[in-house]
C-alpha cells in the first residue's frame, strides 16, 4: 500500500519491569535450603553482589537483573524495543525480549 518508506528507520525501547520482586532473586545453586527466619520475608545477605550468571527469580526465571543507565537502580526486567519508520511516525515491529545483557547490544532486526 506505500505507507511506509524502507529506507528511514528508528529502533528504540525501554526496560520493563518484571512482574518479580528483587526477594525472588535468589542464588543459582542455593539448592533447598530452609530460610532462617519467616519464610514470606528471608533474610537477604545485603552485601552480596547478585549477578544474571549466579542469580536468577524464582517467581519470573526469565527477567534478568538490567538498569537504565549508569547510576540508575538495577531491577528485575525485560527489553521493549520497538521499530520505527521515521517519514510518517508508524510503528513497524515491537518485542517483549531479555533484557539486554549491556546497552549496545541490539534487536533482532
Amino acid at each position: 500500500m506505500g505507507l511506509m518508506s524502507d529506507e528511514h528507520f528508528t529502533v528504540d525501547g525501554t526496560l520493563l519491569e518484571a512482574c518479580a520482586s528483587l526477594k525472588s532473586f535468589q542464588r543459582k545453586d542455593r539448592g533447598d535450603e530452609p530460610p532462617v527466619d519467616d519464610p514470606g520475608n528471608p533474610t537477604v545477605d545485603h552485601g552480596e553482589e547478585r549477578k544474571n550468571e549466579t542469580h536468577a527469580s524464582t517467581t519470573d526465571p526469565d527477567a534478568l537483573l538490567a538498569r537504565k543507565g549508569s547510576g540508575k537502580e538495577a531491577k528485575l526486567s525485560y527489553s521493549g524495543p520497538v521499530l520505527m519508520e521515521n517519514r510518517n511516525g508508524m510503528v513497524a515491529d515491537v518485542g517483549v525480549l531479555q533484557a539486554m545483557a549491556r546497552p549496545s547490544a541490539r534487536p533482532p532486526w
